[in-house]
């Protein structure tokens, strides 16, 4: 059965020893997203002693909960993979839907591969990962994110280091990420559950960045104890 990306909401949430971080920012992006697809979200109440990578879906039969292992290395020094990135209608991009596997196809492939994540790319820029939000450092203290409107999905990872991310003195400018950009960055980070603060080290087989992680070190206090 095909199922349709109006047909589900999720968001993914890491737990330890049943503390779900920052599940209030999780929620608020469920609930956003849900109105986006049209899906009523019911009231939400959390099991016990969740661990692990927790999804937490509602769709037509309610709500649901999924548990995985943590399966990389947190705050790692990261090798990508550029892969062209899935197309919904512009209303659907953006939103955690009930139509993800083309996003868990390309991250097992590109695992398959030995690499540790997929930059996704189009129109020759780079609007997301499979499960990060990359950011990049240039020499002017800017750090770049893609443009909402270019259908990247809104992180709760960057939610949560926005403010320490200005408070270090960076600027955070929205654009478009093309190759020009790619290719002076002292610094590119990827936010994700999973993966915390990774750092970009390669891509497409090559070397990123100057070697600097200042950047990844400003996201990894922030995102605190519980993300070490």
């Amino acid at each position: 059965m095909v199922m349709g990306p109006k047909s589900a909401v999720f968001t993914t949430v890491r737990a330890r020893s049943g503390k779900l971080f920052h599940l209030d920012l999780h929620l608020q992006r469920l609930t956003r997203h849900a109105a986006v697809l049209g899906i009523e979200v019911p009231d939400i109440e959390i099991p016990n002693g969740l661990e692990g990578l927790i999804r937490i879906q509602v769709d037509s039969e309610g709500v649901s909960f999924n548990s995985k292992d943590f399966y990389q290395d947190i705050h790692m020094d990261a090798e990508g993979i550029t892969v062209p990135a899935p197309r919904w209608s512009r209303k659907i991009m953006g939103t955690k839907h009930g139509d993800w596997d083309a996003y868990r196809q390309i991250t097992s492939e590109v695992l398959s591969k030995g690499a540790d994540v997929a930059i996704l790319v189009h129109d020759y820029c780079i609007i997301d990962g499979d499960r990060v939000m990359p950011l990049i450092l240039d020499n002017d203290g800017v750090v770049w994110i893609s443009d909402a409107k270019l259908g990247g999905v809104d992180s709760v990872t960057f939610d949560v280091c926005k403010s320490a991310i200005e408070d270090s003195g960076f600027i955070i400018s929205e654009g478009r990420l093309n190759e020009r950009i790619v290719a002076r960055a002292k610094e590119i980070v990827l936010l994700g559950t999973g993966m915390g603060a990774a750092r970009l080290t390669v891509l497409d087989d090559v070397d990123i960045g100057d070697g600097s992680d200042n950047l990844q070190k400003v996201c990894i206090e922030a995102l605190g104890e519980g993300w070490r």
